[in-house]
């Protein structure tokens, strides 16, 4: 397992959402990337960063798009979530994760942290965000270990789901239909 800086480069494959994603992360504590891609005809650019816990929980969200709206989320070592300003966020009282909608990353936490054997399943509940909405919602999901490097994801709300690849780090190589791995 790698300790050193890694850098990624994941191409969105939905014609409706194209995106094009540079990630800079520090495993397993820091994540920052920048999006740039389209949502209803409408061009956004979107920088992140991440921070995780030591145990692969994360712990601090902040979002901001090039319109100048921007998002943070805190989550606490017992659960409890907050906005930027430090007021309460008890919708996502229980969300163990975030999912944001245009990365790949944010799987790589769970996957991670699950440890799952093959054959393995685990549900959470993860605080979704939309982009470039930045809406948030609880959604409880799903992951099952299918083979060495490929696990089922399931958002148990909408039923959507897809087989995800990913590489011996955990990070996504193949989101069919989503996310491809370009480096």
């Amino acid at each position: 397992m790698s300790l050193a800086p890694i850098s990624v480069l994941w191409r969105g494959l939905d014609p409706a959402r194209p995106s094009l994603e540079h990630l800079h992360l520090t495993p397993w504590t820091r994540a920052e990337g920048v999006v740039v891609g389209l949502e209803d005809g409408q061009p956004f650019t979107l920088a992140y960063g991440l921070e995780a816990q030591p145990d692969g929980h994360p712990s601090c969200l902040r979002l901001s798009l090039r319109a100048g709206r921007a998002l943070t989320l805190h989550r606490d070592g017992a659960g409890h979530w907050t906005d930027g300003a430090g007021r309460p966020w008890s919708e996502l009282e229980g969300c163990t994760d975030v999912d944001l909608q245009a990365t790949p990353l944010t799987n790589t936490l769970p996957i991670r942290r699950l440890g799952l054997e093959v054959g393995g399943s685990a549900v959470l509940r993860a605080a979704w965000i939309g982009v470039p909405s930045l809406d948030v919602r609880a959604v409880r999901q799903r992951y099952t270990r299918l083979a060495a490097e490929l696990y089922r994801y399931e958002n148990l709300e909408s039923g959507f789901r897809a087989e995800v690849q990913v590489d011996g780090e955990g990070l996504v190589t193949l989101y069919p239909e989503a996310f491809e791995r370009l480096f």
